[in-house]
């Protein structure tokens, strides 16, 4: 991967959260009030569960600390304008989705700095150098707050403009994480062949375990279908082009994509799989 390419992954990154800012609207967090227990719901297992679903795999599985590392930054990344898309298709909560979505992508500039950073001591204290939370917040603030709250801004100056052209704007992202995932598939290829097998299993598992984990702590605390829906999808898909564009950060790569970043371009594979023919026959059931 050339330098140039490598140096387009945050502008793709913010572009992305600027569509998503574009598709938010101050209504959308009244949800957070109409629907409190749904949304705590959502938020804990976000902020929570995901990382430690995803701790408990990778610890027994034993699996090799770079790609641990990897699976844990995936954890992390909240999920994108996909879980929004893929709860309208399943007819679940969108309004909860989008809520949910919007609220985890800002705490990230603070959560994700602390994750990573217990994330790489424990995983990668054997790598030369260390990495710096406070980069790290600044990165995701730029990334990630700023183009979210300027794609907010531009929606409510420019409504019309913005809703007429969201089908453009929304194809434009979809590409860009297309190319993103295909990018750090690409930079990795040798050791994706030899560890596709293990690697796969394990992000099975945790976009299993994090299905059946929404369900029970949404049927536990007796949410509706129409929330249990939204939680389950908003749970278990996560955003793979925040991991992969932070990776050369982390890593400080000027030239290709590290190790860190495959397990997210597989999952940016494997979710789609396994989540599409589970939220079919969420749809089904209404």
């Amino acid at each position: 991967m050339s330098n140039t390419v490598l140096a387009l992954l945050p502008l793709a990154l913010a572009y992305i959260m600027f569509t998503l800012g574009t598709g938010l609207k101050p209504s959308d967090f009244k949800v957070i009030i109409n629907h409190p227990k749904a949304f705590l719901v959502g938020l804990v297992n976000q902020v929570v569960f995901v990382p430690l679903v995803a701790l408990a795999v990778v610890l027994v599985m034993a699996t090799p600390p770079a790609i641990s590392f990897g699976i844990m930054l995936i954890s992390f990344c909240p999920g994108g304008v996909t879980s929004n898309m893929l709860t309208y298709y399943a007819k679940g909560n969108v309004a909860l989705s989008v809520a949910l979505t919007g609220v985890v992508s800002l705490l990230s500039v603070v959560t994700l700095p602390i994750l990573i950073t217990l994330a790489f001591n424990h995983f990668m204290q054997d790598q030369a150098g260390s990495i710096s939370a406070v980069k790290i917040g600044v990165v995701m603030f730029l990334l990630t707050t700023l183009p979210v709250t300027l794609g907010m801004l531009a929606r409510y100056k420019f409504r019309r403009f913005m809703i007429r052209r969201s089908g453009i704007l929304n194809g434009l992202a979809s590409l860009f994480f297309v190319l993103i995932v295909f990018a750090a598939i690409a930079s990795n290829w040798e050791l994706l062949k030899s560890q596709l097998t293990s690697m796969g299993l394990e992000l099975v598992l945790i976009i299993m375990a994090l299905f059946v984990l929404s369900f029970l702590t949404s049927k536990a605390l007796k949410l509706s279908w129409f929330d249990t829906k939204t939680i389950s999808i908003e749970t278990s898909i996560q955003n793979s082009t925040t991991a992969i564009t932070l990776a050369p950060i982390i890593m400080g790569t000027t030239v290709g994509l590290p190790v860190i970043a495959l397990p997210a371009a597989v999952y940016g594979v494997l979710m789609y799989v396994i989540a599409l023919p589970i939220i079919a026959l969420m749809r089904k059931k209404n």
